[in-house]
């Protein structure tokens, strides 16, 4: 979901405004991960797009290594399609749901991109992810928040710069590696709206 037109992007584009891809881990289409993106982009004056990788397929690494060569992957699903997203946001704002303890398709994610790097660097040893240095920022949405959640953020943000090698970010508020949100049923994320003033202020330092 593009939530700008064709016209007013490229006017934005045109004044140096940055393009922001919103990526929902979760695994629930429409659910709490998504809302609260959707929401805060409303009112930030950015291009914004939001994938959901409920909506797409991602399948695990088989580790061929046939990615080596051309940075493309052999197998058929839409990580390649997501990756050139990915690359072409000035910014990335990870929206993903505290599962037991992080969703298992965001993880295959995180995987299938860090082998395409693992396997390019295995044959150049010069080689550079075009992901490295690429901004990011990270919401965690869960039932209660707390200790547990706190954690999976940790976790998520460790993988995303070991594996992606992207610059995280912060917050000016606790705890600091990203927002944590309030949402069990579908909806409910709304109704936290410290979060949601949390995540655009985010979105404005992503694009500075």
């Amino acid at each position: 979901m593009v939530f700008m037109n064709k016209e007013k992007a490229a006017i934005l584009r045109g004044k140096g405004f940055m393009k922001i891809l919103g990526l929902v881990g979760s695994q629930r289409r429409n659910g709490n991960s998504y809302l609260i993106l959707k929401e805060a982009f409303k009112r930030c004056d950015v291009e914004a797009e939001i994938v959901q990788l409920a909506e797409m397929r991602v399948d695990w690494c088989n580790a061929c290594g046939f990615c080596k060569d051309t940075m493309k992957c052999v197998v058929e699903d839409d990580v390649d399609s997501i990756f050139d997203k990915i690359v072409r946001a000035d910014a990335v704002l990870f929206s993903i749901p505290r599962y037991l303890p992080i969703p298992s398709k965001f993880i295959a994610l995180i995987e299938r991109i860090g082998a395409l790097y693992h396997y390019k660097l295995e044959a150049d040893p010069e080689f550079h992810i075009p992901l490295e240095g690429k901004p990011f920022g990270l919401v965690v949405v869960s039932a209660g928040g707390g200790r547990q959640a706190l954690e999976a953020l940790k976790e998520m943000v460790f993988q995303i710069i070991h594996c992606w090698h992207m610059k995280l970010i912060t917050t000016d508020s606790y705890p600091y590696l990203g927002v944590l949100a309030k949402g069990e049923k579908v909806g409910e994320v709304l109704e936290d709206q410290e979060a949601i003033e949390h995540v655009r202020e985010l979105i404005k330092k992503l694009t500075m």
